[in-house]
């Protein structure tokens, strides 16, 4: 893809509205994407959504979704080909961007100045006295609030719902919520179209698996999102789903009377929504595990259905067409057995061992020499 900017080359500009108002409520990842994006534009360099998500380490739905997340708050433009694949990123002017002022002669200036050596200002850079401190600097998220940044991208209908959601969520966490969370919640809402209804149902799902980190609830949306979801209904039809197939693999490895681990979930996450394989296959490969190692083990099931899904197994005919392939194979290696000449059985039991054979030339020779 190509990337232009209208920065000078040779050096990477940040605009203050860009950190004052975008990049404090926008997901950690994608500013860095962002930052990327403005240090190699104009510079010539071949980029792909591969290479960018070598850079970070992701995958290119990640880097897809960090894309379109800038493109829908206006501050680049991406264009496809008819595949659509992005051939293109232009970074935008950002929006609301304010000529800086000229100050006029005489005018006093509110910029700080550097201080001079040892004659600091006992006010500039010193750390607030107790109760002195602003109350919007740095504090946590007040019930209900809504911060003037995040305001500006909502209408007034929108901002009510996300108060009345960040209330819900807090009673819920039984804390207030971080910055971080309130932009995940925003980015739920604006980006993936999520309902408060929707969002809400979210929060209490991930509470009731015992797990309230914006992490796991972050890919719990994207899963969702990916699936289609968009009322409460899909929602749990999708969670009652994952939960029915979850608890059947449990119960194919014996496992029974507990919800799956943490470890456990990402296992089959990963072969249920990574490798899009059906349940049968999955319970073979359970069944397998439990034959060969007589206990169970997603690791060594997760090498079996890895090994399954880069051979495109997706029903138990393929397995049964990958198990005859390896016996012939297995037979095609194996070394033939040089044939055994059968020995006639006496009817004298007494003879039947091989018989031995004597030189009795040799053996007179022998005797008449001593």
């Amino acid at each position: 893809m190509k990337v232009c900017s209208k920065a000078p080359a040779g050096v990477t500009l940040i605009a203050n509205t860009f950190i004052d108002q975008y990049m404090p409520h926008a997901n950690g990842e994608f500013v860095k994407v962002y930052l990327y994006l403005l240090r190699c534009a104009d510079s010539g360099q071949e980029l792909s959504l591969s290479s960018i998500a070598d850079v970070f380490e992701h995958t290119e739905k990640d880097i897809r979704r960090a894309l379109t997340y800038w493109q829908n708050q206006r501050l680049l433009r991406a264009e496809t080909d008819a595949e659509g694949t992005i051939v293109s990123v232009t970074l935008n002017e950002l929006p609301g961007q304010a000529p800086e002022r000229t100050q006029p002669q005489g005018e006093e200036s509110d910029v700080i100045a550097p201080a001079q050596a040892g004659s600091m200002d006992s006010g500039a850079f010193a750390p607030a006295q107790a109760g002195s401190m602003d109350s919007g600097a740095f504090a946590p998220a007040r019930a209900g609030s809504v911060d003037s940044g995040r305001s500006s991208f909502l209408s007034p209908e929108d901002q009510q719902e996300m108060r009345q959601l960040f209330f819900v969520a807090e009673q819920y966490l039984q804390r207030p919520l971080t910055s971080s969370e309130q932009s995940d919640f925003i980015y739920y809402h604006d980006t993936l179209h999520f309902s408060g209804d929707l969002i809400e149902y979210l929060i209490e799902y991930c509470i009731s698996k015992g797990s309230a980190n914006r992490h796991y609830m972050r890919r719990v949306a994207l899963a969702w999102a990916e699936a289609g979801v968009s009322t409460v209904r899909e929602a749990k039809q999708e969670t009652t789903l994952y939960n029915r197939n979850y608890f059947t693999v449990l119960n194919a490895f014996g496992i029974r009377g507990r919800a799956p681990a943490t470890d456990e979930q990402e296992f089959m996450a990963r072969w249920f929504d990574g490798f899009g394989l059906p349940l049968d296959v999955v319970l073979e490969a359970c069944r397998r595990t439990i034959r060969q190692t007589h206990q169970p083990n997603f690791q060594y099931a997760d090498k079996i259905l890895e090994q399954w899904h880069q051979n495109q197994v997706a029903s138990l005919a393929d397995i049964e067409r990958l198990d005859a392939l390896h016996k012939k194979d297995q037979a095609k290696k194996e070394p033939k057995k040089p044939a055994v000449r059968p020995q006639r059985s006496s009817g004298n039991r007494f003879n039947n061992f091989p018989q031995r054979e004597y030189d009795y030339d040799q053996l007179e020779k022998q005797l008449l020499s001593q």
